[in-house]
């Protein structure tokens, strides 16, 4: 073997070697990607910097234990800053009220049409005046009852979209019929409701937070 040849595979080994070490780290970064290493990397990291209305992305904790979500609390329908149909509709009296409760790691929520109500049968029977229904923050549609022992096979899927945001989605028997963004400000005294299609107007309902003794 001359010196050439000799060379020439050297050259071959090292270019070999390069590849193959190439190769492990492409693996080990895609595998970081999916959520391996990659993903203890980015809990490490600092979050990113507040932008205005928007809470808080880094919600798995939250998801778990929703106790100190800012959503949690008692809040008061507000029919100056509400659409006004809400108030000609005449379904809400000024008394309009919602409850949302840490419940079992998931959120217990109570609508009522004026506060107090006249009885507890709400929990059970269908009416009008009141519901109650439980959920999680794990975005499956299955939770029962939205608007109450009704019938009408509804379920209902909630999202925390961060600490301020939950998206709901509705459904009629398996279809989808609803979408609400719920969103409370950043400084915890306003909660929005807006509903929203493809073909119509968003709805847009207003609720101060008020204390409330039960």
């Amino acid at each position: 073997m001359n010196r050439s040849t000799r060379y020439l595979g050297f050259v071959s080994i090292g270019v070999a070697l390069m590849l193959a070490s190439g190769a492990r780290m492409l693996s080990q970064g895609n595998q970081g990607g999916r959520g391996g290493q990659g993903g203890e990397a980015r809990a490490k990291l600092p979050e990113a910097p507040p932008t205005g209305f928007f809470g808080s992305y880094r919600v798995i904790a939250d998801k778990m234990d929703p106790s100190k979500l800012p959503i949690i609390g008692a809040w008061r329908i507000n029919f100056d800053k509400s659409d006004p149909s809400m108030k000609a509709q005449g379904r809400f009296k000024e008394t309009g009220t919602a409850i949302y409760t840490a419940v079992n790691g998931g959120i217990k929520n109570e609508v009522f049409l004026f506060y107090p109500p006249k009885d507890d049968s709400y929990k059970t029977v269908f009416t009008d005046d009141g519901r109650e229904f439980w959920f999680k923050l794990d975005g499956k549609n299955i939770y029962e009852n939205p608007q109450g022992p009704n019938g009408l096979g509804q379920t209902v899927g909630m999202w925390l979209v961060d600490r301020n945001t939950i998206f709901r989605e509705r459904a009629t028997k398996g279809v989808i019929d609803e979408r609400v963004l719920y969103r409370v400000s950043p400084d915890g005294k306003t909660l929005a409701w807006t509903t929203f299609n493809s073909g119509g107007d968003s709805g847009h309902v207003v609720w101060d937070r008020i204390q409330l003794s039960r």
